[in-house]
């Protein structure tokens, strides 16, 4: 797979079922499926990763941990991996947000899809602002 930056900003819409479209420049690159995850103690948002750049973020910073030795390394891969889904685009390049993210995060609606670099990022456009503005955002 050639490596793909992924970049922008784009308003989109959640609709009643938690679908949302992701960015037209970006479905093909996702048409094999995405993995969504959920990061608790990061950021309020959805990353949606192509399963490629997934594994490879698994193998940079998860593989090394040490869940048998480690109480701390264990909770950190048990967290990020009990937020993660598996999600297949359809036809329209929809993806389907899990109904247990679509209410953590308050989504509803608009939402904001971000790239960065190696993901999107699926944002609540008021939570977004207000960490954008100082709000909760470590200084």
């Amino acid at each position: 797979m050639a490596r793909v930056l992924l970049s922008g900003e784009f308003d989109h819409t959640l609709d009643g079922k938690g679908r949302v479209t992701l960015p037209a420049r970006y479905r093909e690159y996702f048409s094999e499926g995405a993995v969504l995850v959920r990061f608790q103690d990061r950021e309020p948002c959805v990353r949606v990763y192509h399963p490629d750049e997934w594994a490879e973020f698994d193998g940079k910073y998860l593989e090394s941990l040490d869940v048998f030795a480690s109480q701390d390394d264990s909770w950190t891969m048990r967290s990020i991996y009990r937020n993660q889904d598996r999600v297949e685009p359809d036809r329209q390049g929809r993806i389907l947000l899990p109904p247990k993210r679509v209410q953590e995060l308050g989504l509803s609606g608009k939402v904001k899809i971000l790239g960065n670099r190696t993901h999107l990022e699926i944002w609540d456009p008021a939570t977004l602002a207000a960490l954008e503005q100082g709000e909760g955002r470590d200084a």
